[in-house]
């Protein structure tokens, strides 16, 4: 065992030699990764890795302790080992920020790594939001594990763009955007929070290069026309379930999808849903929505998981959680369709409830208003009406126009039929009215 150990040691020891450019370009691997110590230069690495990254390095001095500072990638005419040996050679370490005279606050700020600084902000922000769980668990998924280590007042907006573009050929261009703007929320939090003097986000907004912007009208313009909402009602229908009913009621509601697929039991009452206010910065929160007869039957139609506070609730290894398998359940509802039609999201079902709200003679400030918009301009100071009469002629109104696109018979959209008491299984119970407290 000690004779293992002093050939991998004195193997290390000996991994010197004097860099070439074709030396690098030929020379094969035996690590998953290998730093080469220059003769000529001896505070220039070479840093190998088997999945064909070749970076230079320079070793330097922070007090007592040795780093290593990244030069830039090997290319053997834009950066090759004499460009690399000027850069090692000129190298001066950014000078190292004294903490004297400052706060135990203000000096955990400046050494804290970005995985602390999640931490913090999980526990004092984002506990409050209605996605926290979801929230909570991408940051941890993904941030961290890549960014975690990294000095928070060092992090570059290079290193969340790099991840920006590693997670687009892995998770897809979507979620990449998610996780880069959930990286900047944090910077501008700190930003905004004033911890650490003189700091700046790394990662400002650029709204001129997003690609809605470039579009003519300004974004997505899908609107599902008579036959097509006919198509995917009836096939929402067939499919049944969590993800039928939650299409049907995006449809008859108008609401955002986050916003229904996280609404709980309590918050609805004789009928009339109470979406909790989740303050100023939350968009449609806060709202009172009598729902119509059609909505509430799809309502009593859904399974119920016993203990369950969610409405599209689901169980995940024994939690309690809300629906979130959007792009699955998308693809059966697609199978069910009898003819391919053009792509649209469930946010464009919203944007369809809110232009038939529009056809069937609804004014536009009730549209607006009942879809979740706030009013504009000087109307919302002075307006203060909860539009409850409104909203609920509207969804009624809405729900009979879309009743009869779809086909269903005159009498669907009338009374809901009673809500049965009888337990069909063991851990499925059917909805039963609760009293607001």
């Amino acid at each position: 065992m000690s004779e293992q150990s002093g050939q991998k040691k004195r193997q290390k020891e000996n991994r010197k030699h004097r860099l070439s450019d074709t030396w690098i370009a030929r020379h094969k691997l035996t690590l998953p990764q290998e730093d080469w110590f220059d003769i000529v230069r001896p505070e220039l690495i070479l840093r190998m890795s088997y999945g064909g990254a070749k970076t230079f390095r320079v070793r330097h001095k922070v007090g007592s302790k040795t780093r290593t500072f990244k030069l830039g990638r090997w290319h053997p005419e834009t950066f090759n080992v004499d460009a690399a040996r000027k850069a090692a050679k000129t190298f001066k370490p950014a000078p190292s920020i004294s903490t004297d005279g400052m706060t135990e606050d203000q000096a955990w700020w400046l050494s804290a790594t970005f995985a602390d600084v999640i931490e913090k902000y999980i526990s004092e922000v984002v506990s409050t939001f209605r996605t926290a769980s979801e929230t909570e668990r991408c940051y941890r998924r993904y941030v961290i594990p890549k960014l975690g280590k990294t000095t928070f007042v060092d992090l570059k907006k290079t290193d969340a763009g790099l991840l920006r573009r590693t997670m687009r050929t892995e998770n897809g261009p979507r979620q990449a955007d998610i996780i880069f703007a959930l990286i900047r929320s944090i910077c501008f939090w700190v930003e905004d929070e004033e911890v650490i003097d003189g700091y700046e986000s790394p990662l400002r907004y650029r709204p001129k290069r997003r690609g809605k912007n470039k579009r003519r009208g300004g974004g997505r313009e899908r609107v599902l026309d008579d036959n097509e909402l006919r198509m995917v009602w009836r096939a929402a229908e067939q499919m049944g379930g969590l993800y039928g009913g939650l299409v049907r009621l995006l449809l008859l509601t108008g609401q955002r999808r986050q916003c229904l697929a996280t609404a709980k039991w309590s918050e609805i009452v004789d009928g009339t849903w109470f979406i909790r206010d989740e303050g100023d910065d939350a968009k449609g929160t806060g709202q009172i929505l009598r729902l119509p007869p059609l909505a509430l039957q799809i309502l009593n139609a859904l399974p119920r998981i016993k203990g369950n506070p969610y409405v599209f609730g689901v169980e995940d290894k024994g939690e309690h959680k809300p629906f979130n398998s959007f792009s699955q359940r998308k693809d059966e509802i697609l199978e069910l369709l009898p003819r391919p039609i053009p792509r649209w999201t469930l946010h464009d079902l919203r944007r369809t409830a809110r232009t038939r709200l529009e056809d069937i003679g609804i004014e536009m400030q009730t549209g607006e208003v009942v879809i979740g918009h706030a009013l504009p301009g000087v109307k919302r100071i002075y307006i203060r009406s909860k539009f409850e009469e409104k909203r609920a002629d509207a969804l009624v109104r809405l729900a009979t126009h879309i009743a009869d696109v779809v086909g269903l018979s005159p009498d669907q959209g009338g009374t809901p039929p009673a809500v049965s008491h009888t337990t069909t299984s063991g851990n499925v119970v059917p909805i039963r009215r609760t009293r607001r407290a």
